[in-house]
C-alpha cells in the first residue's frame, strides 16, 4: 500500500513538472525567467538587458597591445593589464516580449545602442607569405563572445600593420574545448618561432604562458577574468614577465543593481547559474553573492557540468521560485546561449 500511494504521488510530482513546463495543448510554455548576463554577446540572444563588456573592443585593445610589442618593441612585462572601463548598458526588447517580461522605462532610456563599432580591417596586411611578423592565436573554442575577441584583434592588427607597411601572418588555430589541444597549439607556436602568442580564454593562456617559460615569446591573452589568480601575471599594473592582455571581467555590482532595478523590488531571490568546473565563472559568482548579500538579496547557487546540465538547472531555478537568473561570462553557457534562450522562452 505504501509503494502504491509512494508511486501515485511521483507520478503527480511528474505531471505536474511537466504541466509547468507546457501549455494548455501540450506544447513548450518556457520558464519565462528575466535573465541578466555578464557580457553583450550572451545577452544579444538569452537576456533581457545588461552592463556587459565588449569583446569586439577587447580584442582591439589587444590588437593594440600586439601593434606595440611587434612595431614599436614595447615590453610586455610592464603591459599593464587591460580593461572596459565603460561597460555599455544594453537591453534586448526582443528577449523581453517572448518572455512576456516588461522592461522599466528607466533602463530603456539609458541603453545604449547595441553593438560594436567594427574597425574596418585591412584584408592586404594579412598574409600567408612574405609576411614581416607571425603570430598564433590560441581560441579555446568558438562561440559569440571569444569569437569577436578573435575577430577585434585581427582587425585591429591589421590597420596598425598597414599604417607602418608592414604585414602580418595570423596562425589561428582552435582547441575545440580540449586542453590537450591548448597544449599541442601552444608548443607547435614555440616550435613555429612566432613572433607573438595570442589566446583567448584562460586555459589556453595558461597552456601557452608554460609553453613559453623558455622562449619568452610574447604572449596576450583576452578573455581571462582573474589572470593573477590563473598566475598569468604578477599584478594588472606590472604583469612581470612574458605575459599581458586584456581581462573580460564584468561589472557584477552594476548587473546585480540592474536586476533589483528590473523588477522595481527589494524582495528579489536570484538564481546564479554557471558551470562549475569554470574558474572564471565561480570568481564571478563569488563577487555575485557578495553583492546580493550587501543588498539584501537572496540567491540560489545552481552550478552545471555542461551544456546538457541546462534544462535541469531551469527546473531547480524555477521550483526555488527565482524571480530572476544572473549568468557571468561563462564559456559553456555561453556557447549554450541558444539553448537557455530556447528553453526559458519556449522558442
Amino acid at each position: 500500500m505504501k509503494k502504491k500511494i509512494l508511486s501515485l504521488i511521483m507520478a503527480i510530482m511528474m505531471m505536474l513538472g511537466v504541466m509547468a513546463f507546457a501549455g494548455c495543448d501540450g506544447q513548450s510554455a518556457g520558464y519565462n525567467i528575466p535573465i541578466v548576463c555578464g557580457e553583450t554577446g550572451m545577452n544579444d540572444l538569452a537576456g533581457v538587458a545588461t552592463y556587459g563588456v565588449d569583446y569586439y573592443s577587447l580584442g582591439v585593445k589587444a590588437g593594440n597591445m600586439a601593434a606595440d610589442i611587434l612595431l614599436d618593441g614595447a615590453d610586455v612585462s610592464t603591459m599593464a593589464v587591460q580593461m572596459d572601463p565603460n561597460p555599455a548598458l544594453s537591453v534586448n526588447q526582443e528577449v523581453a516580449e517572448q518572455i512576456g517580461f516588461t522592461i522599466p522605462e528607466s533602463v530603456s532610456q539609458r541603453a545604449t545602442a547595441s553593438g560594436s563599432k567594427k574597425v574596418e580591417r585591412v584584408e592586404s596586411a594579412i598574409v600567408t607569405e612574405g609576411a614581416d611578423f607571425t603570430v598564433g592565436i590560441l581560441q579555446l573554442l568558438q562561440h559569440v563572445a571569444l569569437d569577436q575577441a578573435n575577430e577585434g584583434f585581427q582587425d585591429q592588427l591589421s590597420v596598425r600593420m598597414d599604417a607602418a607597411g608592414k604585414k602580418v601572418k595570423i596562425e589561428d588555430k582552435n582547441a575545440s574545448n580540449e586542453q590537450s589541444n591548448n597544449v599541442t597549439i601552444a608548443e607547435s607556436f614555440v616550435t613555429q618561432k612566432v613572433d607573438l602568442i595570442y589566446t583567448i580564454a584562460t586555459s589556453s593562456s595558461q597552456a601557452a604562458a608554460a609553453a613559453t617559460a623558455e622562449s619568452k615569446i610574447p604572449v596576450l591573452f583576452n578573455a581571462v577574468t582573474n589572470p593573477v589568480d590563473a598566475g598569468l601575471v604578477e599584478s594588472m599594473e606590472v604583469p612581470g614577465g612574458n605575459v599581458s592582455g586584456v581581462s573580460d571581467i564584468n561589472p557584477v555590482a552594476m548587473q546585480i543593481d540592474l536586476i533589483g532595478e528590473l523588477l522595481g523590488k527589494d524582495d528579489i531571490k536570484i538564481g546564479l547559474l554557471y558551470t562549475s568546473a569554470e574558474t572564471n565563472s565561480v570568481f564571478q559568482i563569488g563577487l555575485a553573492k557578495a553583492e546580493c548579500e550587501a543588498k539584501g538579496y537572496s540567491f540560489v547557487e545552481k552550478g552545471i557540468g555542461d551544456i546538457n546540465d541546462i534544462q535541469s538547472a531551469f527546473i531547480s531555478l524555477k521550483a526555488a521560485g527565482v524571480d530572476a537568473i544572473y549568468i557571468p561570462t561563462d564559456n559553456v553557457l555561453a556557447n549554450g546561449a541558444a539553448t537557455v534562450h530556447s528553453l526559458n522562452s519556449g522558442k
